[in-house]
């Protein structure tokens, strides 16, 4: 069978699997085992130990666990209560103080977690029950909590882009001072709608601001935000400035989780247990998506899917641009449909050759991969950040989160279309470390 023949026989099975509702990981797994025992017989099913084994042993791996960790702790201990409530107070005489902190809640929330999910449930439960006592209409307060969960994954630490990194051995330093630039971008451009969507509807934010406040109410609202801030510049700053690899860094920012919250007198054993039990889970499910799209990777490129998708672009001689255009389309068809690790699994090896063969930036291509993932998780049916916020209060419709979140989603496209014609906005800091 030729290379177009596997394409479509890998392509038809993993979508008949999702479609009858097959867990990714477990879809993934099947349908790679069964492509390559039907190509090669079951002379290669001893490999698969093999494969497994190396791809899941590895020490850069260990960050993932780290990383989730130290944002279960903070989870876990209620220090995001403690600084929402601290961020609020600051901003609370700015028009619409309350939708502003959710975006600058969740980027600072970004920095300490490696997941979206985990960043727009967390600013969810606290905020909404300041929002809705406040009169905020649902659609900017479910939106921008949708949208600013999203910042999970492009401000480091982020678990996607360490899975990038060791599926197509690139520096994983790199790619999360790659992510800075174009996280802060994004979060200037949603509190930039925001602010647009208050002076068109007036009556979506409550029309009075609060009151000034006495100057130790201030000093405790500073105070509130410390921890977070303390963890940012432990984890990035080590980071950038070379003290520790990434691994290290995770469970540096794990530690230093703990002693703030023992110093801020939040971390009890109960707590502490919880972290560790919701940290294994989901380092579980990531993992196993992990080893299963090791597994579909040598099924791709055993049956010459990689190399003939590869060929195919030279001989059709796209131009960057062209090729861009299209990569656009299929990620966000996937991105509607499949989670986005999964996706990235999915695809990389078999769209990575053509996109280097075309002068495309590895680091570059890192952040605008993790890009495409926010999207999927703003796109239904899919979109994984629309039912978590969905899921915080279960009064709240589907449709009023989408509604709330489209006007950001189109944010999204505007700093993809800035990071083509700027790639500097992602590549500049990396490049500075050299």
């Amino acid at each position: 069978m030729s290379w177009e023949g596997w394409l479509a026989a890998y392509g038809i099975s993993l979508m008949c699997l999702i479609g009858i509702g097959c867990p990714i990981a477990i879809a993934l797994g099947l349908v790679a085992i069964g492509g390559i025992v039907v190509r090669n017989g079951w002379a290669f099913l001893a490999t698969f130990g093999d494969i497994l084994w190396n791809n899941g042993n590895s020490f850069t791996l260990v960050a993932i666990p780290m990383f989730i960790l130290m944002g279960e702790i903070i989870l876990q201990t209620g220090l995001s209560r403690r600084f929402y409530r601290g961020l609020s107070l600051l901003l609370g005489r700015v028009s619409g103080g309350l939708a502003h902190a959710n975006i600058v809640g969740c980027a600072m929330f970004s920095a300490i977690s490696g997941s979206s999910v985990a960043t727009g449930i967390t600013m969810g439960q606290v905020a909404l029950p300041e929002l809705r006592s406040r009169d905020y209409d649902l659609r900017l307060a479910t939106g921008s909590l949708a949208a600013g969960g999203t910042l999970g994954i492009m401000i480091p630490p982020s678990v996607p882009l360490i899975i990038y990194a060791v599926t197509v051995q690139a520096s994983i330093i790199d790619l999360f001072m790659a992510g800075v630039v174009p996280g802060l971008l994004l979060t200037a451009l949603f509190m930039a709608w925001t602010k647009i969507t208050i002076l068109r509807h007036p009556g979506w934010a409550p029309k009075t601001k609060q009151e000034p406040r006495a100057w130790s109410e201030i000093g405790m609202a500073w105070v509130d935000c410390l921890p977070f801030g303390i963890l940012i510049v432990l984890t990035i700053g080590s980071l950038y400035l070379g003290i520790v690899t990434p691994t290290e860094a995770g469970g540096f920012g794990a530690l230093a989780a703990i002693v703030i919250s023992l110093l801020f007198r939040e971390l009890n054993f109960r707590r502490l247990v919880s972290a560790l039990i919701a940290t294994a889970v989901t380092t579980s499910v990531v993992y196993y998506i992990i080893v299963s799209g090791a597994l579909l990777a040598f099924g791709i490129v055993d049956a010459g899917i990689a190399r003939g998708v590869s060929n195919m672009v030279v001989e059709l001689e796209l131009s960057p641009f062209q090729f861009f255009l299209i990569l656009c389309c299929v990620y966000l068809v996937l991105g509607m449909l499949i989670e986005g690790v999964s996706m990235m699994l999915l695809t990389i090896p078999v769209l990575y050759p053509s996109i280097v063969a075309l002068g495309f930036d590895p680091t570059w291509f890192g952040i605008i991969l993790v890009l495409f993932i926010e999207i999927g998780a703003l796109t239904p049916p899919m979109g994984l950040n629309l039912f978590a916020i969905s899921s915080v209060a279960e009064d709240i419709n589907l449709k009023t989160v989408i509604q709330g979140s489209f006007p950001y989603l189109m944010m999204m496209f505007v700093c993809m279309a800035l990071l083509y014609m700027f790639p500097q906005i992602a590549l500049w800091l990396p490049n500075t470390l050299h």
